[in-house]
């Protein structure tokens, strides 16, 4: 049996292991992968063996860049991709880059410098049109990227004044004065905020919204609980008795997210605690159960779908070279949606 040297950095047996061992070029076992019909039977079952006996797994990735059209490639790294607005704003953006002929691919990354470092070393070697950053916050990856002036960068969340050309900042500070305001609106002044773990700018904009409208109305802004938790509905659950112990006059309740809001909606209906009328309570994020929760959530909703075709719009304009593209960006602005919890 023929030894196999496997890839350094990952120990998994690459195309070209398997190439050997079945004594063909790797060109030959790609096709076979690819194109199965036009390679011969008996060709196939020797491929299939070395494949069998050495447990190779293909790169659905690397196959990708591979096959997509030479330079028509764009890479999201995101590390926010699991809530709902998220979810919809790259839906929006992948549809419409996919309409002009470009392949997208999502990655998910995690604050980890040396991971990242890696992902970027793998990203530069194959033809990338352009990086689009999604809320990543790592410094060291961002000035690492901004060196680079091959590939067009595109940055979507925290601004860096080492990427200058394509900064767009999503202003959640402004959604959370806006949801505040109206929660003052409403009557409410014994008013707490309700915050978990969550990314460090993210936080930053969320608290200053609330303080900001708070102050504005001279009111007391010592009512905050902010949980190295998850900002699921648990945590939500598990510190509404401590909100309650702390600031038994409480009479509104802003949670930074609708995760976190609906863990509150779900204890209150524990203790048997009426809102709004005992206690209003509202989220942030508009996410898909806010509108099923009970009773429905007050929240309040960033323009997801807006921002991705205003996104996509804005970097095909800087693909194209052009300069003339102009959006009303007032349409971006957040929305409340004010229901039965408030």
């Amino acid at each position: 049996m023929q030894s196999v040297k496997k890839r350094r950095n990952t120990g998994q047996v690459t195309l070209f292991d398997v190439a050997k061992y079945a004594g063909v070029g790797s060109m030959t076992v790609s096709r076979a992968l690819r194109s199965p019909e036009r390679v011969s039977d008996k060709l196939r079952k020797k491929i299939q063996i070395a494949i069998d006996a050495l447990g190779y797994k293909p790169n659905v990735a690397a196959s990708l860049l591979a096959s997509a059209n030479a330079n028509q490639v764009i890479a999201v790294i995101t590390t926010k991709i699991y809530d709902s607005a998220t979810r919809i704003l790259l839906n929006t953006l992948q549809t419409s880059l996919a309409k002009e002929g470009y392949a997208i691919l999502i990655i998910e990354s995690y604050h980890y410098a040396k991971c990242e470092a890696q992902l970027l070393n793998t990203l530069y070697s194959h033809n990338l049109k352009a990086i689009l950053l999604f809320y990543v916050e790592n410094d060291d990856f961002i000035r690492q990227i901004a060196r680079n002036k091959t590939v067009q960068v595109m940055n979507i969340g925290k601004q860096y004044d080492e990427l200058t050309n394509l900064n767009v900042g999503l202003d959640d500070g402004l959604a959370m004065y806006m949801l505040t305001e109206h929660v003052i609106e409403k009557g409410y002044r014994y008013i707490g905020l309700l915050c978990a773990n969550q990314q460090y700018h993210l936080f930053q904009q969320r608290l200053h919204g609330w303080h900001k409208a708070m102050l504005n109305h001279h009111l007391s802004t010592h009512r905050i609980i902010n949980a190295a938790k998850p900002a699921n509905f648990s945590t939500g659950s598990e510190l509404l008795p401590d909100v309650l112990l702390n600031w038994p006059e409480i009479d509104a309740l802003i949670c930074t997210t609708d995760e976190l809001a609906c863990g509150v909606l779900y204890e209150c209906q524990r203790r048997h605690i009426r809102v709004p009328y005992q206690l209003a309570v509202s989220g942030f994020g508009d996410s898909e159960f806010s509108k099923v929760s009970f009773p429905p959530l007050t929240t309040v909703a960033q323009p997801s779908e807006q921002i991705g075709k205003y996104m996509a719009n804005l970097l095909l304009n800087k693909l194209r070279d052009e300069t003339n593209y102009q959006s009303d960006l007032s349409a971006l602005a957040p929305t409340i949606q004010s229901r039965d919890s408030l």
